[in-house]
């Protein structure tokens, strides 16, 4: 089992945003927005992850032994704006994390919380924090 303050150091420094924007013609907006956290590692450490995750935080989310046929590694996924949201709860706002993109994902749990991301602005926003206004996507 992992303590609060090891969760907080694995949330900052392997935990990535996974952000998919893709066109949805039910939608209001004709863009359906996706965000999970992804947490690659030995089975064994993601395992312990899930069980700390769902014990002390009420946090679900699912175990992929393989990721896919050209990453054959084990890989924990979060999503769902209940479960995200817990997450983001469980850091301090006033910590930075390994590469700057925490901020990034609390942003986007924002923006999807509120519903802004079913919004133009919101998508517009939210191309942003992924990069595709710039010309970069700097999360794929």
């Amino acid at each position: 089992m992992y303590s609060k303050d090891m969760i907080i150091g694995i949330l900052l420094s392997i935990a990535k945003m996974k952000l998919n924007i893709s066109v949805n013609d039910r939608s209001s907006i004709g863009y359906e927005v996706r965000l999970s956290l992804v947490i690659r590692g030995d089975e064994t450490f993601l395992r312990a992850i899930r069980r700390d995750f769902l014990m002390y935080y009420n946090i679900t989310c699912s175990l992929k032994l393989k990721e896919s046929k050209t990453r054959p590694r084990p890989i924990l996924t979060v999503g769902g704006i209940r479960n995200l949201e817990k997450i983001t709860d469980i850091v301090p706002k006033n910590l930075p994390s390994f590469d700057s993109k925490w901020e990034d994902f609390t942003a986007c749990v924002a923006v999807i919380k509120n519903k802004k991301h079913k919004t133009l602005d919101g998508l517009e926003s939210l191309m942003k924090i992924k990069g595709y206004l710039n010309g970069i996507n700097q999360y794929e």
